[in-house]
């Protein structure tokens, strides 16, 4: 997220604080960026910010929020959560810091793809105004593809999108392997496989078309296209696709 950022136009990379537990670590985003701030204190990361990302654990979510709480001032201060699974509920019983202010809340869902700017992220937002969640997810948009939708929704735009994106890559796994058994070697089955799937994205875009309308004109009664998708149905192609994502909710 911080290299997918700093890579955009919208906030400066020196203008980002990145903290993480271990110093090796804290190297490698420098080494993406030298002009991104990083360290260990969470304490000193979140003076004077404007928008506090929380992306970690889980596990690991309450006792961050423990350290830094006391120093946030939640009237300039807005937070953001990445951290799956964790509602708005818990996070404001979490940052209760006993001022009496709620801090202005977002959770963000994004996929792996943010770091090359080709992610699908979901913002859903509570507290915030209009010109907070515009200003939110313009820095989003340079990242990909932003939704904001409501926080009943995340769970659904976690499997589709955060999780999707490993679906779609077995998939590609699968048909490469397939390739290989068909005799062609695993690095041209990888460039097919990609350039194949490049291919019908951007038909999909192009045309502004569905994907069953694009199925439609390479299937011909009989053929051999029709036999491969009958084929994958099946085996449970279409319904393996829609359990992994109601699992994955």
């Amino acid at each position: 997220m911080a290299r997918g950022m700093a890579a955009g136009k919208i906030v400066p990379a020196s203008n980002i604080c990145v903290t993480t537990k271990s110093e090796a670590s804290a190297q490698k985003i420098s080494a993406s960026n030298p002009q991104i701030h990083t360290g260990t204190d969470n304490r000193k990361a979140v003076e004077g910010a404007d928008l506090i990302i929380l992306a970690i654990k889980p596990w690991l979510l309450e006792g961050v929020v423990e350290e830094i709480k006391s120093g946030l001032d939640y009237t300039r201060q807005a937070i953001a959560s990445v951290v799956a699974g964790v509602n708005f509920e818990s996070l404001q019983r979490m940052l209760d810091n006993g001022s009496g202010v709620r801090p202005t809340l977002f959770r963000i869902i994004p996929n792996t793809a943010i770091s090359i700017g080709e992610s699908v992220t979901f913002i859903a937002a509570e507290g915030a105004d209009d010109q907070q969640i515009d200003t939110l997810k313009s820095i989003f948009d340079e990242l990909g593809l932003t939704l904001v939708i409501p926080e009943a929704m995340m769970p659904a735009g976690t499997s589709l999108a955060s999780c999707g994106i490993a679906f779609a890559l077995r998939y590609m796994r699968d048909s490469i392997q397939g390739g290989v058994e068909l005799g062609f070697s695993p690095q041209e089955a990888r460039q097919i496989v990609m350039q194949t799937v490049r291919g019908a994205l951007e038909m999909l875009a192009h045309n502004n078309t569905m994907p069953q309308a694009e199925i439609d004109k390479v299937t011909t009664p009989g053929g051999i296209t029709l036999k491969g998708l009958s084929a994958m149905d099946d085996a449970g192609f279409t319904a393996a696709v829609k359990a992994g994502l109601i699992k994955s909710r």
